[in-house]
């Protein structure tokens, strides 16, 4: 089976790519819309299938093809929070979490033809995290000098330095990086009655 990463993000790529999955990538040609009445978990599971339709519409001929969609939002005080787009915006969106609780929530759309069946599974898995209370202002200007915060959810990255910013975390890690790795793996195999390891390149 043709695997697609319907996503621009080195992240999302990386994590595949240290899974061993075979994957091509194709970035989704969809515009997010924030809804305001619609809550986070709704709107990461719309963009997800968004992305993931956009990108299908490129290989739908094919009879044998999986397209991964993926998108993640963060919840927090009642808000949701995507990403920061300039670097006044990312200060203020770190200061705001310092010593508090969040929740990061990732949408996963898996959709595509298996056999020439089309099929269409949407899911979600939220994680928590809470920012240490010591983080000074100049700890974050030093953090986004770096330019780590730029494209991502919050305006940090637990793969480089924005992980110093924790406290500790609660549930999936790699959901938070922009993946829910275990729940893919479930719903791929539900799809293809294959477990995701065929899927993993060959020396």
């Amino acid at each position: 089976m043709r695997l697609i990463l319907a996503s621009s993000s080195p992240n999302r790529a990386e994590l595949l790519t240290r899974m061993g999955i075979s994957f091509e990538v194709t970035p989704p040609d969809y515009e997010e819309v924030i809804i305001p009445d619609q809550s986070p978990t709704e709107q990461v599971q719309e963009f997800a299938l968004g992305k993931a339709k956009s990108v299908y519409e490129k290989y739908k001929q094919e009879s044998d093809v999986l397209i991964l969609g993926f998108d993640s939002m963060i919840d927090f005080e009642g808000g949701s929070i995507g990403k920061a787009k300039t670097k006044k915006a990312a200060f203020e969106m770190i200061q705001s979490f310092v010593g508090k609780p969040q929740k990061v929530t990732t949408g996963l759309a898996l959709i595509g033809n298996h056999k020439g069946q089309y099929f269409e599974k949407v899911d979600f898995e939220s994680s928590s995290v809470k920012f240490r209370n010591d983080i000074s202002n100049c700890q974050i200007k030093k953090y986004l000098e770096f330019g780590d915060w730029a494209g991502k959810c919050g305006a940090y990255s637990i793969l480089g330095t924005g992980i110093f910013f924790l406290e500790n975390i609660q549930g999936d890690f790699q959901n938070i990086i922009g993946i829910p790795v275990m729940k893919m793996g479930n719903m791929m195999r539900e799809i293809t009655r294959k477990s995701p390891f065929s899927m993993i390149k060959s020396e």
